[in-house]
């Protein structure tokens, strides 16, 4: 007892200390709707401030569906955190995830499973809440997306798909300790005819820019092999360095591009039409590879954290720069890029979803992928990041509103295809946001949730299509014909009287219309490896039932868009001529009519 009050006496002590940060808390906790799991959903609660003010009433069911964020887990505040903002516009209520000055740090999302309908975290602390997820609810992660995430995973997992074709999506790497062996050998091979190995990238596990040493070949695989400290994270990657890379004003860049997964089987994926270029601080010079401490020359690198205020652009003010045509070219070797990295990890991550009998459309995941860009116009993908930063921060104002901009595009066109504001509503047995339906029909309703039938692929994927935003559908770009042996129409999805088609005004001049499922270029030079083939993504029926349906569906997109040119161009010519606007009727009716037409598969 003399234990507990001393207990209680130095905890009230300590509450008195933080009184203005418990103040500051309630008044998040308020404002984001934070409630106890103890509360019932109809019911409603009032906090108050240390004075006993009334600061906020907060009624659970005041939303269209309720979210944690585990906002400790992630950079910034919560005040200016672009996702949670997005959630709440869409009709979400935050029930959960300790603010960061919290002076206690509470539970994590996943150890209150009857807590949310979504929970937003990075997918370390997300997947944890795999054994216990429900049939409705959503988490931020997919199980087996570490095949890609991970720094020693991604070339493994690409070569194992597509054999040394690989290496013309990734500079060729070295997973270690495992593949020293490899490695060793194919630099004696080089020595032996006498072709110069080239600096390599040893990487270590560590995120922001962080471990990173450049060193010519010899001496890299020297330092790979050498013990080091205890202090010192080991290298877990070596890849060669691309060392004829683009510059702008003397400068290495970076591209930054979201990729979007929404759904397993089949794999519906999509990239965003907007994206970050970050330009390294100092000016690129091949003769100095590292700094006085040992690390990659700031020249070498273009991750923000280690160039903080340092030059930002806009995939806009890079198609300026480099001029139309050759942006597009550009861009359609990104898309080409990105849903070859998509298919690859369709394997592993099926079976990951098996093995974890995940509920159907319950996981998607952001990822961030950073390519570089070499003198050819080449795009490199250096690496695929599991939790992309969205945090907007910098010193210079119009650059930081850019980047706010340009990220809060993205996470708004996230949020509406993955349907927030509606796609909870079966949990609860309604149609729509606060009516109750007779028991009977709600409990139809929440069948609903388990279902994953040709009919509810088909709904699904027509609605992302529908409210797809910035995102561009990859389904129609992935290499099905080369690594699937062909497809027959016949098995295409069917889609009925939809409009999926309706934002392809949305879509940039050059957002790759006319690409189809192609293999990789097998133009790039300087490609080293033994032409061993691989054995192709692990397409499903469903994939390849879904890339027929796309390619119906990029055909309509290329009609409609012709179709909208040549009514703007009539329109035009006749307000030229006459003065007046042209209504150009039978030209819009025509484009109405397209517009509605079911898309055959």
């Amino acid at each position: 007892m003399q234990i507990a009050s001393t207990c209680h006496s130095v905890a009230s002590q300590m509450l008195s200390r933080f009184d203005d940060v418990r103040v500051c808390i309630q008044s998040s906790i308020a404002s984001c709707g934070l409630l106890s799991d103890s509360m019932s959903r109809d019911a409603c609660c009032t906090l108050q401030d240390s004075k006993g003010t009334k600061r906020a009433r907060v009624e659970k069911n005041s939303g269209a569906f309720r979210f944690w964020h585990d906002e400790r887990r992630f950079k910034g505040g919560a005040d200016r955190c672009l996702v949670q903002q997005a959630l709440f516009e869409a009709g979400g209520v935050r029930t959960g995830g300790y603010p960061k000055a919290a002076p206690v740090p509470g539970p994590l999302g996943f150890q209150r499973h009857g807590d949310w309908d979504m929970l937003w975290s990075p997918a370390r602390s997300a997947l944890k809440a795999m054994p216990l997820l429900k049939a409705g609810q959503l988490i931020s992660a997919v199980p087996g997306m570490y095949c890609l995430t991970k720094k020693r995973r991604l070339s493994t997992t690409l070569a194992a798909a597509y054999g040394d074709e690989a290496w013309q999506l990734v500079p060729q790497s070295y997973s270690l300790p495992a593949e020293l062996q490899e490695w060793k050998q194919w630099l004696q091979q080089q020595e032996a005819h006498g072709v110069d190995p080239g600096p390599w990238m040893l990487k270590t596990a560590q995120h922001l820019g962080k471990g990173l040493v450049l060193l010519p070949g010899q001496q890299a695989y020297q330092a790979a092999v050498t013990p080091r400290l205890p202090s010192a994270k080991p290298f877990v990657l070596a890849q060669r360095y691309v060392s004829n890379p683009l510059l702008i004003n003397d400068c290495k860049f970076g591209i930054r591009l979201w990729l979007l997964i929404t759904g397993v089987d089949p794999c519906t994926a999509y990239l965003h039409t907007q994206g970050l270029v970050l330009f390294s601080t100092d000016s690129y010079d091949l003769g100095s590879l590292s700094d006085d401490e040992g690390a990659a020359g700031r020249g070498h690198i273009t991750n923000y954290a280690q160039n903080v205020g340092g030059t930002v652009w806009n995939l806009v003010m890079l198609k300026q720069h480099l001029g139309a045509d050759v942006y597009k070219r550009l861009w359609n070797k990104l898309v080409s890029s990105a849903a070859h990295v998509a298919c690859a990890a369709m394997g592993e991550v099926r079976q990951e979803h098996a093995a974890g009998r995940v509920p159907p459309n319950s996981t998607f995941e952001l990822l961030g992928l950073d390519y570089l860009v070499d003198e050819d116009m080449h795009p490199w993908l250096l690496e695929v990041n599991g939790t992309p930063s969205l945090a907007v921060d910098h010193g210079d104002a119009p650059v930081e509103q850019l980047i706010h901009d340009t990220k809060n595009a993205m996470v708004q066109d996230m949020v509406n295809i993955l349907n927030c504001s509606r796609r909870f509503l079966a949990r609860y047995g309604q149609v729509k946001a606060g009516s109750k339906l007779p028991a009977p029909q709600a409990a139809a309703v929440r069948a609903t949730l388990t279902r994953n039938d040709e009919a509810s692929i088909r709904r699904r994927v027509e609605f992302e299509l529908k409210h797809r935003g910035g995102f561009l559908p990859l389904m129609g770009h992935y290499p099905v014909l080369k690594y699937a042996g062909g497809v027959s129409s016949s098995t295409g999805i069917q889609q009925q009287g939809s409009d999926a088609g309706n934002n392809a005004e949305q879509e940039p001049p050059d957002a790759g219309q006319q690409i189809v499922a192609s293999s990789v270029s097998s133009s790039v030079a300087d490609v080293n490896g033994s032409g061993q083939p691989g054995s192709g993504p692990a397409f499903s029926e469903r994939d390849k039932r879904l890339f027929v349906y796309m390619q119906s569906w990029w055909s309509k997109q290329r009609k409609l868009l012709a179709l909208r040119r040549k009514v703007a161009k009539q329109q035009a010519q006749q307000e030229a001529t006459t003065g007046e606007a042209a209504p150009a009727e039978q030209m819009q009716q025509d484009t109405v009519v397209l517009d509605q037409t079911p898309v055959a598969a």
